[in-house]
């Protein structure tokens, strides 16, 4: 595992990290705790998680399993979305939810949509206060290393009034730094125009679909000693084969392509599959701090991390990605 410094702080994170999506809502809690355990056998130390994440499951998971090694490891939660009453009240039925997932794995997306639809968005102080506090109890802490304003709008951006709260909290010493996961690429230059609300943190999206940011945000980041946040590496699952689960070669996508052949350079038989120089591409970016991939199995642990064992994009290959011509997801 590679590991590097972030931003300004004085936080050493993998290169790699856990993007816990998944723990708790997708996979029950034994699978998910094996992965979280594999995963920092395996050298991860950042793992990513929200509230809205299996409504809570996978903060209080992620808090169990590293209850003893706290300091260890570096927790990001994020506030900004409250779960109605509705929603609330379907937790309750993740066990079936996940025995119908795996009989009729076409519904997921119904599902998620209607999971989406009962998040309700508040960036109020006196709630962000009040998630916070919530978030502590359940990873059993008590701080958090970094937290991030969950997909802000951009009017809660530039009023700016969330940030004070942020400072306060910061100061009370529940969070160590802050920052914002923001939704789009213009959000995120729009956070750069303020210096005064003292983000040490973007999470952005970058992969090798959604370059964007490369040229207009991070540099501009790394100048004032932000660190970023990379996700989305496989493109939505666009660039994961159709058959990952049994067989990690050739080019065919989750998701339709029809750019079959537009990268189709970077993939080496029996040395680097599409999915690895998808993840080599934005983890080589310069600027990048760390790059978060969903885990939700052991294997999928282990096969992200193989990826710093098979050898790196070269310069005319990285050149070659950059000159592509870019494609509208």
């Amino acid at each position: 595992m590679q590991y590097k410094k972030f931003g300004k702080t004085d936080l050493e994170i993998s290169a790699l990290g856990l993007g816990a999506a998944p723990i708790g809502s997708r996979t029950g809690p034994d699978e998910s705790k094996a992965t979280l355990n594999q995963a920092f056998e395996l050298g991860i130390n950042f793992y990513d998680t929200a509230p809205s994440y299996g409504q809570g499951s996978s903060e209080e998971i992620i808090g169990e399993v590293f209850k003893k090694k706290r300091e260890r490891v570096i927790i990001t939660t994020k506030v900004g979305y409250s779960p109605t009453a509705t929603l609330q009240a379907a937790a309750k039925l993740k066990p079936l939810m996940r025995s119908l997932l795996h009989k009729l794995p076409g519904i997921r997306r119904s599902i998620q949509t209607f999971v989406n639809s009962q998040n309700k968005i508040d960036f109020k102080p006196s709630y962000i206060r009040k998630s916070v506090e919530e978030s502590l109890q359940r990873l059993r802490s008590d701080y958090i290393d970094l937290l991030l304003l969950h997909s802000p709008p951009r009017e809660i951006v530039e009023r700016g009034d969330v940030f004070e709260q942020l400072k306060s909290l910061k100061s009370q010493g529940k969070i160590r730094y802050y920052g914002v996961s923001a939704s789009d690429l213009e959000n995120s230059l729009i956070l750069l125009k303020y210096p005064e609300y003292e983000i040490s943190a973007l999470q952005i999206t970058l992969n090798l679909f959604e370059q964007e940011a490369i040229d207009k945000l991070i540099p501009l980041a790394k100048q004032r000693g932000i660190a970023i946040v990379a996700r989305e590496p496989f493109a939505h699952g666009k660039l994961i084969p159709r058959n990952a689960d049994t067989d990690t070669e050739g080019l065919k996508y989750v998701g339709p392509l029809e750019t079959d052949e537009q990268f189709a350079f970077l993939v080496k038989p029996g040395i680097r599959t599409m999915t690895q120089a998808a993840l080599q591409f934005v983890l080589q970016t310069e600027g990048v701090s760390v790059v978060l991939a969903g885990m939700s199995k052991v294997k999928h642990v282990q096969a992200n991390v193989a990826v710093f064992s098979v050898p790196a994009l070269t310069n005319q290959e990285m050149k070659k990605i950059r000159s592509s011509t870019q494609v509208c997801l």
